[in-house]
């Protein structure tokens, strides 16, 4: 059976694509945004890279079934996770006055 590999030159692409996408998020800090855009941008960028990284460096892209399962499984968590702390602390200013808060 043959083994699935990944190029050379498909490393060095992916790590070119990384630092441009490093030398974008550096010229987008200094872009005057409106809100939280800065932050949006930055975590949409990054979001990206660590997609890169995953597939290529880790070799996600050329692995079984299984290990797209755990990374499905884990980012599911993860998300869940940010979903609910971040709900919590958008919702901690609803409440006007909590005896002992």
């Amino acid at each position: 059976m043959a083994e699935r590999t990944i190029s050379p030159r498909t490393y060095v692409i992916v790590c070119i694509i990384l630092v441009l996408f490093t030398v974008l998020t550096v010229s987008i800090s200094f872009i005057p945004l409106p809100g939280a855009w800065h932050i949006v941008a930055g975590l949409l960028i990054g979001l990206c890279k660590a997609s890169l990284v995953v597939l290529v460096f880790m070799h996600a892209l050329i692995s079984n079934r299984v290990t797209w399962l755990v990374i499905a499984v884990s980012a599911f968590w993860i998300g869940l996770l940010v979903v609910l702390t971040l709900s919590d602390y958008f919702t901690r200013g609803l409440v006007p006055y909590m005896p002992g808060h």
